[in-house]
C-alpha cells in the first residue's frame, strides 16, 4: 500500500507533469465559452510562475541543502565493511524499447560503484534495485547493469546485485537480508552508501531507520555553493524544482510513516553504532 501511495504522491508532485497537465486544462478550458475567462487567467499565472522559477533558480534553492548535507568521505581513511550503491543510472524506456543499457543524471553512482569495486576487490560491493515503476514491465535495473558488466568484462568477484526493491525502503530493507544471508558478521559494521547527494538525506534515514550503519558518499551534486540568477530555460527550471521537491515531499512522507529516522537526517559518528 505505502509503495502505491508514494508512487501516486511522486508523480502528483512531479512539477514537470503538473505544468504539462495545468496547461492541457487550461488550454481545454479555453474551447469552452463559460470558461474561458478562468482559462486566460490561470495561463497567465502559469506562464509568469513558469518564467520566475526560471529567472530565480528555485530549484537550486531547494537542492543546495539537500546536496550539501553529508560530505563526501575519503575512503582511504575511514573504516568500513562493503558499499551499498542505490539504482536510479539507466533509463528503462531506453531497454524495454531496443534493449539498450542508456545511463542517464546519475551515472556517477555506476562510476563511484565500479570504482570501489576495483580499489577494495576484498570488500562487498553490492548494487541495489529493481523497477520502481507501478506496474510490472520486466524490467530490473539490477539485472541489466549485471549482464552489462559481465558482457563488457568490467564485472568483478566482489559485486553483488539485489534486483527485486521498488523504492528507497526496500532498497534498505532488502540489501540487508542479503548482508544477513552473505556476510551476516559484517552486518553491523559501518557500508558505504553510494546515492546522488540530493538524494542521500532520505536515503541516509531510511537506511539507519531499517538497522544499517551507513557512512554516507555523496555523488551526482548538481548546484553549486554560488546560486545565480539562471537563464531562461523553462524546461530546466521546472525540471530542476520537480527534482527538488521530489525529495523534500519523500522526506516528508517517509518521516510520517516511520520510515526515515529523522524528518531531515543529518551527519553522525561513521563509527557509530545504529
Amino acid at each position: 500500500m505505502f509503495y502505491f501511495l508514494s508512487k501516486t504522491v511522486s508523480i502528483l508532485s512531479d512539477a514537470v507533469f503538473m505544468h504539462g497537465f495545468l496547461l492541457t486544462a487550461l488550454l481545454g478550458f479555453m474551447l469552452l465559452k463559460r470558461t474561458r475567462k478562468f482559462a486566460v487567467v490561470g495561463l497567465i499565472i502559469v506562464s509568469g510562475a513558469s518564467l520566475l522559477i526560471t529567472v530565480i533558480p528555485v530549484g537550486d534553492v531547494l537542492s543546495h541543502p539537500l546536496e550539501t548535507r553529508f560530505e563526501k568521505p575519503k575512503l582511504s581513511q575511514i573504516e568500513f565493511a562493503g558499499t551499498v550503491t542505490l539504482a536510479g543510472s539507466l533509463d528503462p524506456d531506453s531497454y524495454l524499447e531496443r534493449g539498450e543499457m542508456n545511463v542517464w543524471g546519475s551515472a556517477d553512482r555506476i562510476f563511484a560503484m565500479l570504482r570501489v569495486a576495483s580499489l577494495y576487490p576484498d570488500k562487498p560491493v553490492l548494487f541495489t534495485g529493481g523497477d520502481g515503476n507501478l506496474t510490472e514491465r520486466g524490467f530490473s535495473e539490477a539485472v541489466v547493469l549485471e549482464n552489462w558488466l559481465d558482457e563488457s568484462g568490467l564485472k568483478t568477484s566482489n559485486m553483488y546485485f539485489e534486483e527485486k526493491s521498488r523504492n528507497t525502503h526496500e532498497n534498505a530493507t532488502k540489501s540487508l537480508e542479503v548482508v544477513y544471508r552473505e556476510w551476516p558478521e559484517l552486518a553491523k559494521k559501518p557500508w558505504v552508501l553510494i546515492t546522488s547527494a540530493q538524494h542521500m538525506p532520505r536515503a541516509v534515514g531510511v537506511f539507519r531507520q531499517a538497522g544499517w550503519n551507513v557512512i554516507p558518499y555523496p555523488v551526482d551534486r548538481s548546484t553549486s555553493n554560488d546560486i545565480h540568477l539562471a537563464s531562461l530555460n523553462v524546461s530546466d527550471g521546472i525540471k530542476s524544482l520537480g527534482r527538488a521537491l521530489r525529495e523534500w515531499v519523500g522526506l516528508t512522507a517517509y518521516y510520517w510513516t516511520g520510515r526515515t529516522d529523522a524528518w531531515f537526517p543529518g551527519p553522525q559518528d561513521p563509527g557509530a553504532e545504529n
